[in-house]
């Protein structure tokens, strides 16, 4: 297992949720960590909330802009201090609640570009590093709803089944360089999207474990992709076993 002692990992939807949580899991096993979101006050909250370790020279950065935006990562690619990356967490993502029908044009267009867009932007613009390096890891939120639907996340479902199609193809492509592209599939998790669903109790009954998910055991799982030399093209399933049903 690959330690991230002085790694310097990359993270979008960093300030909150999923990637928070990825974030704190791997500052806290000596990552550098660069978090990448849209609203700069809530990015700086949330890297003051990394651990730091004493005697050591472990930074953290943070990068607001639009993941969406071709712009945003011309200019993040070329900051000086931003040189190397060992590890890219792609979690930026916005949900959806409504019908296809009654979906507008701009929430189709806002939804495909943060989940999906936003995704390949990252890898394009990231993946030319790591060939220079000849290493780095690759990893991609998706959502369980990529694989079996869900009521009112029709575009929500099709980014996310994006995200894995394009993390599959990736693994093939990049392989040969020492890079390793993998992605999860979340679940139902106790986050911001998710706190004001109707019928939770009824959703958990549904789930062999009882439960929603947990961010931390998300983050878990990025870990093990994340320190796995030989974790490449997975499609790792975090979802309490309701794929299963």
């Amino acid at each position: 297992m690959q330690s991230l002692v002085g790694k310097h990992c990359f993270i979008t939807g960093g300030s909150r949720g999923i990637g928070l949580a990825i974030a704190r899991l791997f500052a806290a096993q000596g990552a550098d960590c660069t978090l990448i979101g849209r609203d700069e006050h809530t990015l700086l909250s949330a890297v003051n909330s990394l651990h730091r370790q004493e005697r050591s020279p472990q930074q953290h950065y943070t990068a607001a802009f639009d993941v969406s935006t071709k712009n945003g990562w011309e200019k993040l690619i070329s900051d000086s201090k931003l040189q190397t990356c060992d590890v890219l967490v792609n979690a930026a993502g916005v949900s959806q609640n409504s019908f296809l029908f009654n979906t507008s044009t701009s929430d189709v267009n806002q939804i495909i570009a943060t989940n999906l867009t936003g995704t390949i932007w990252s890898c394009k613009y990231f993946i030319p590093k790591m060939m220079k390096q000849r290493k780095g890891c690759i990893i991609n939120v998706a959502s369980l709803l990529a694989t079996h639907g869900g009521r009112g996340a029709s575009v929500y479902a099709a980014s996310k089944a994006g995200v894995v199609g394009l993390t599959r193809s990736l693994a093939w492509e990049v392989g040969r360089f020492g890079i390793r592209a993998n992605v999860l599939v979340p679940g139902y998790i106790q986050t911001d999207m998710t706190k004001d669903m109707d019928q939770k109790s009824e959703l958990s009954a549904l789930i062999p474990l009882g439960r929603l998910g947990l961010v931390e055991e998300v983050a878990n799982a990025a870990l093990f992709l994340a320190q796995n030399s030989y974790a490449h093209n997975c499609v790792l399933n975090i979802d309490g076993g309701l794929s299963a049903t």
